[in-house]
């Protein structure tokens, strides 16, 4: 298996940078996702998200514009997430598996997508948070 590539705040920069000038602005996630896959030299938005703190702020330090929208990764607190994953892990029929907690997700109201909790966090660690937390 083949260890993950490290990048510096620079490199990551520079990639935002290069997919706007392939692209143009302003810039989206779902367009730099597309244009990274596959590429040595661009990281994925999740670890862009990990680093910056959001899109906006990783697309800022490349210089780049984004679409003024409203973040939902914070729409929940951490306290929150732990218990809407416990609420999942304790559902019929649950892996607790990322891939099962998505689909799950995709089938709930109000709750958070898998891509916004791998935003936060590894799915380990949110799982170990709500697995810690005393059944309701």
């Amino acid at each position: 298996m083949a260890r993950p590539q490290e990048f510096t705040d620079r490199q990551l920069a520079a990639a935002v940078a290069a997919a706007s000038a392939e692209l143009g602005e302003p810039l989206t996630v779902g367009a730099y996702d597309a244009w990274q896959r596959g590429r040595d030299d661009a990281a994925s938005p999740a670890l862009l998200v990990r680093r910056f703190g959001s899109w906006k702020q990783a697309c800022a330090a490349a210089g780049v514009a984004t679409n003024a929208t409203r973040s939902t990764s914070r729409r929940w607190s951490d306290d929150d997430v732990a218990r809407i994953v416990a609420r999942y892990l304790r559902s019929p029929g649950s892996t607790g598996s990322f891939a099962d907690y998505s689909a799950w997700a995709r089938d709930q109201a109000d709750v958070p997508s898998g891509a916004t909790l791998r935003q936060r966090h590894p799915w380990a660690q949110i799982k170990d948070r709500a697995l810690a937390l005393p059944a309701e």
